[in-house]
């Protein structure tokens, strides 16, 4: 199993409440994929805590030309 299928598994089975938090998540970010300093002012973390959780495989993110973008609704997967 890819990385990628593990954390769309782990968001299947987010609880009924997690949904509802990361559909919050999308729609505060006003878009399904975003850029690690977009997250990292979202979250109030550093950039470099974001990519961590990137190079760990902790939250789904893609590298689209010279620019990595990480899927919005894995950022509750990383929130505490």
């Amino acid at each position: 199993m890819s990385n990628e299928e593990y954390i769309f598994k782990k968001l299947e089975k987010l609880s009924p409440v997690d949904k509802i938090l990361s559909n919050k998540i999308v729609k505060s970010l006003g878009k399904e994929w975003a850029t690690p300093k977009e997250v990292a002012d979202y979250l109030g973390r550093h950039i470099n805590t974001i990519y961590e959780k990137i190079n760990s495989g902790e939250i789904l993110s893609r590298k689209i030309g010279v620019r990595r973008v990480i899927y919005t609704p894995s950022i509750i997967l990383i929130m505490e």
